[in-house]
C-alpha cells in the first residue's frame, strides 16, 4: 500500500498537520486539514504533485474530531463528491453541537478557575470556528470495520483518548495510520471530554489503553497527524506510557492532606499559559489525577462549586 504524506499548515502551535493520499480506488484522503486558504492550496500541491486533483478523491476518512485534521472536509466534499467515514462518537464535534462547549465551561469552575477565564476561554473558541465546517453527514467507521483499496484492506481501530472517536488505520504490513494517537516529539494530550448529559469521560485511562492495544500490533512504521513516519512505533508507545507514569508520580508529590484544586496543580506545574493551552494542562493533569483514583492513592471532594483532590 503506498502511503503519501501531504503536510498542511494550521495556524496552531502545534505546527503543520499531515493528510495521506492513499493510491488506489477508491482513491482515499485520510484527514482533510483546517479551513484555511493555506491549508487548501497546500492540499492541492501535494495532490498535484501525486498527478491528482481534489476532484478526483473518493473517499475521505477522518481519524478524530479535532478542527485541524478535519475542518476541510466540506469544502473537499463540495468539489469531489467524496463519501465521508468517521466514527461516530465524535459526531457532537464534527457538527459544532454547542453542548461541547457548555459542559466544557462547567469543567472549569469545578476546576477553580474563575468567570473571567470562561469568557475569554470561549471568545477563543468562537474564533476558531471559522476553521471548520460542520460535517453533519459521514458513514460510520466503527472499531474492526474495513475498508478496501484495490486489493487491499485496512482495518478501522478505535482509539479513544485523545479523542473519544479517535480512529486510526490498520494494514496487516504492519503500517499504522496513526492520527493524534501517536507523536514523535510531542504527548499527545488526553483532552477532557463530555457526554450528552455533562458527566466527564476518564480519557487518560482510556489514552493508555489504546496505546497498549497498539503495541500488541508490533508495528513496523506509523504515520502520525503530526510529524514525519514514526520508524519503531513499539518503542515510540513504550515512551509516552512510561512519561504518563513519570507524571502521575509527580502529581501524586504534589498532593497532601489540605487539598488542591485542579488549577492550584496546574499552576504548580506550568506557568504563562493562554487560554487553549490551559485547557490542554487542565487536561493533562485531570487525566493523572483519574489514574490516582483508580489505584485509590487519592480522594476528590467538593469545596463548594471547586472539587478538590488529596493524596493518600
Amino acid at each position: 500500500m503506498q502511503v503519501r504524506r501531504i503536510e498542511l499548515p494550521t495556524p496552531f502551535p502545534v505546527g503543520p498537520v499531515n493528510a495521506y493520499l492513499l493510491d488506489g480506488s477508491p482513491l482515499t484522503l485520510v484527514d482533510t486539514g483546517p479551513k484555511t486558504e493555506a491549508a487548501q492550496a497546500a492540499l492541492e500541491a501535494g495532490l498535484a504533485a501525486a498527478n491528482h486533483r481534489v476532484e478526483d478523491i473518493r473517499r475521505v476518512v477522518l481519524t478524530h474530531g479535532h478542527s485541524d485534521h478535519f475542518g476541510n472536509t466540506q469544502w473537499v466534499v463540495g468539489r469531489s463528491g467524496a463519501q465521508v467515514f468517521a466514527h461516530p462518537s465524535d459526531r457532537p464535534k464534527f457538527s459544532g453541537q454547542r453542548w461541547v462547549i457548555d459542559h466544557l465551561r462547567s469543567h472549569f469552575l469545578a476546576a477553580g478557575l474563575p468567570e473571567s477565564f470562561l469568557k475569554a476561554f470561549t471568545e477563543r473558541m468562537r474564533a476558531m470556528r471559522q476553521l471548520f465546517d460542520a460535517v453533519v453527514e459521514f458513514q460510520p467507521l466503527n472499531d474492526g470495520d474495513g475498508l478496501e483499496l484495490d486489493d487491499d484492506r485496512l482495518r478501522a481501530l478505535h482509539c479513544p483518548g485523545h479523542s473519544l472517536g479517535h480512529i486510526c488505520l490498520y494494514h496487516d504490513d504492519g503500517i499504522l495510520i496513526a492520527g493524534d494517537l501517536l507523536l514523535e516529539e510531542i504527548s499527545p494530550n488526553p483532552i477532557v471530554e463530555f457526554d450528552e448529559r455533562g458527566h466527564r469521560i476518564p480519557t487518560l485511562p482510556q489514552y493508555l489503553h489504546s496505546l497498549r492495544r497498539m503495541l500488541l500490533l508490533n508495528c513496523d512504521v506509523a504515520y502520525p497527524g503530526h510529524g514525519g513516519p514514526i520508524t519503531n512505533p513499539s518503542a515510540r508507545i513504550r515512551e509516552l506510557i512510561s512519561h504518563h507514569e513519570q507524571r502521575k508520580e509527580a502529581i501524586h508529590a504534589r498532593l497532601d492532606r489540605r487539598g488542591k484544586t485542579l488549577l492550584q496543580l496546574c499552576q504548580e506545574l506550568y506557568q504563562g499559559l493562554d487560554e487553549l493551552n490551559l485547557m490542554l494542562a487542565l487536561s493533562e493533569v485531570i487525566g493523572h489525577l483519574d489514574l490516582l483514583l483508580e489505584e485509590k492513592r487519592a480522594t476528590v471532594a467538593h469545596r463548594g462549586k471547586v472539587l478538590v483532590f488529596r493524596g493518600k
